[in-house]
């Protein structure tokens, strides 16, 4: 923390004091109106509060009341409310002192006679005063009264009764809350009742610690010496402080962290050195900003520039907006900017930067909130921060809203920033939502979005598109009811009409469904626009429409017929052989059996020899038939076979 030199101080508090004593001389007599008990003859009261400055007795220029009986009182009344009042000062009649003698200065709130409010002044006893003195008073109030009520002796047998004669009043001072040559300064709103002494403007009843770190402030300048309490910034901690939320980033990351600079004390200080050095405040979000209290710690490098800057990304802030660039220290700077980012950069000493932050305040309100301290919400509907003073939507309304406040609804059928815009005739019951002009119900035949705004895609109809024209020649159709642009025919296996939604029945397909699906499809139906065999087809064919005998099922067929044929010819020819075997042995048996009979009975064979070769000439003439028509026949029968197999 930077330090005052004692020399330093000493210095400052001279220099305050020849200001003060200055400052202090603030006549408010121009700011009022002056009264009295009484008027005698043209010695107005308002005479005593106008020119020329002198004890010099005339009725044109002194006040003069009549000689009451009980008091004689003169009054001024401050025109704008009650002053801090420091000193009166009273030019009374020259050589009437004896008329002075006794007389009370009082400032009160009232104009109540005899007076109760503060007692400045009472002359003593014994002695006459003097006709010319200044009397401090150092008291809050709106009346300057100057009483008498005692009376006088010109002599021992002549009594007047009291009465005012004065020839100038100038009364010291400043209106409350303000101090300073001619007043122009403002008392600290820390000073408790805001009061404080017009000369140096140090509080009269105290300071307000309510808002001050460890409740401790300087009675004298009512600032806030170790720091503030949360959320609060400034010297008297009398500012909302919206960094407080923020989060705070030193680079190089230093030997104290960046965090230090924002807990409130100003006797903790982050600290960092580098060859380039940034201290970077991120309030979260866009803010309206009026000022900055940045408290520095004694390592600081002073010397060049100090540059503060505003932004709203935390590495642009070079392109950002230039709040400050001098060469003292930005310790207090005022003004009006939106944004995010605060950077500040120090300047470069010896090719190295040092900084020391104690505390740093950013004084605006958060973006929903306005007031002094931020305790009153803008409006819900205001499009970004409003102005802190008023609450007044500056930046607009949020969609949906209009007027001055943002207090307004759009009307039906309107919507947008500040109801511009007017809902889609395409809205289903032609309203809308205010904010983003979405349909409420959905939208008419034909079109889609949540604004109804866009058309169907191609291909799309009726009611959210949520219907398919695949009929329709080149899928093109009316988007709100479906007819086909092109009437006359239809996309393949649709039956004509003007809507082609109706497809083939089972086991047609083609244009307008003519065409039959092919009866070796293995399932049904075909596919209604090709015709092709969807789940394939059966055993052996193959193709498109399954008219094509497979390839590979002919090879198969035959090797497996030409091994069958050679398998069943080679049987049946064994069988062929065995058969005339089996008669050829047959026959011969029979053969032998007759000749055997022959040579046992020889005379019987010779007795009938004529009988015998009838005999036998049947027998062979039966044996050659038998054995060429058996033998032939079972053959062809069995070669015809064959070959048919």
């Amino acid at each position: 923390m930077y330090i005052v030199k004692e020399a330093e101080m000493l210095l400052l508090l001279s220099i305050s004091t020849v200001l003060l004593s200055v400052s202090a001389q603030h006549n408010l007599t121009p700011f009022g109106k002056a009264s009295q008990s009484s008027q005698f003859i043209t010695a107005r009261p308002t005479n005593a509060i106008h020119t020329p400055i002198s004890n010099t007795f005339s009725f044109s220029h002194c006040s003069h009341t009549n000689i009451e009986k009980t008091a004689a009182w003169w009054m001024f009344q401050l025109s704008f409310g009650t002053a801090y009042i420091t000193d009166i000062t009273i030019y009374y009649r020259e050589k009437f002192a004896r008329r002075m003698d006794g007389f009370k200065l009082f400032v009160t709130n009232t104009s109540t006679i005899p007076p109760n409010g503060y007692l400045c002044y009472e002359d003593p006893d014994p002695g006459l005063p003097n006709i010319t003195q200044t009397i401090p008073c150092n008291q809050l109030g709106q009346y300057v009264i100057y009483f008498d009520n005692k009376g006088s002796r010109e002599n021992e047998t002549r009594y007047d009764g009291p009465v005012v004669e004065l020839c100038y009043v100038a009364i010291n001072g400043c209106q409350k809350s303000f101090w300073g040559n001619n007043c122009g300064n403002k008392c600290s709103k820390n000073c408790i009742g805001r009061l404080c002494h017009p000369t140096n403007g140090s509080c009269v009843w105290g300071c307000n610690t309510k808002h001050c770190l460890n409740d401790i402030c300087d009675i004298q300048t009512a600032v806030c010496t170790d720091g503030c309490k949360e959320r609060r910034t400034g010297n008297y901690c009398n500012k909302y402080n919206i960094a407080s939320d923020g989060l705070i980033v030193q680079t190089p990351s230093g030997s104290q962290r960046a965090s230090l600079a924002n807990d409130g004390n100003n006797k903790s200080c982050s600290k960092t050195k580098g060859l380039t050095v940034t201290f970077q405040v991120d309030l979260q979000k866009e803010s309206i900003v009026t000022g900055v209290h940045i408290n520095f710690g004694e390592s600081t490098t002073r010397e060049g520039n100090h540059t503060l800057y505003a932004s709203n990304t935390s590495t642009s802030w070079k392109c950002g907006t230039i709040l400050y660039k001098e060469t003292s220290l930005p310790t207090e700077i005022h003004f009006y900017a939106v944004f995010r980012y605060l950077t500040y950069v120090p300047p470069v000493k010896k090719a190295i930067s040092e900084l020391e932050v104690c505390e740093i305040g950013i004084v605006g309100c958060p973006p929903s909130l306005y007031g002094p301290l931020c305790n009153q919400s803008c409006q819900g509907n205001c499009r970004g921060p409003c102005d802190l003073t008023t609450g007044q939507c500056i930046f607009g309304c949020s969609s949906g809203w209009s007027g001055d406040n943002c207090k307004q609804a759009c009307q039906a059928g309107t919507y947008g920033k500040n109801c511009l815009e007017t809902c889609s005739s395409n809205c289903l019951n032609l309203q809308c939502n205010a904010g983003n002009g979405e349909c409420f119900e959905g939208c008419n035949d034909g079109w889609h979005g949540s604004d109804c705004k866009q058309k169907c895609p191609t291909g799309q109809f009726g009611r959210n598109c949520s219907e398919f024209c695949e009929g329709c020649i080149s899928r093109t159709c009316d988007p709100r009811n479906g007819v086909c642009d092109n009437k006359t025919v239809c996309n393949t296996g649709y039956v004509y009409g003007k809507y082609c939604n109706i497809t083939c029945n089972d086991g047609f397909y083609g244009s307008n469904c003519l065409k039959l699906c092919s009866s070796f499809c293995l399932y049904q139906p075909c596919n209604y626009g090709t015709g092709e065999c969807i789940g394939g087809c059966v055993s052996g064919l193959e193709g498109f429409n399954c008219t094509q005998v497979s390839a590979n099922k002919e090879d198969d067929s035959f090797i497996l017929s030409t091994q069958i044929g050679l398998f069943s010819g080679g049987f049946l020819l064994g069988a062929l052989v065995v058969t005339v075997v089996c008669i050829l042995v047959l026959k011969k048996r029979q053969i032998r059996k007759k000749r055997g009979k022959k040579n046992a009975t020889k005379k019987a064979q010779s007795d009938e020899k004529q009988q015998y070769d009838d005999v036998r000439m049947e027998n062979v003439s039966t044996y050659q038939d038998l054995t060429e028509d058996s033998t032939s026949n079972e053959y062809d029968q069995i070669n015809t076979a064959y070959i048919n197999h």
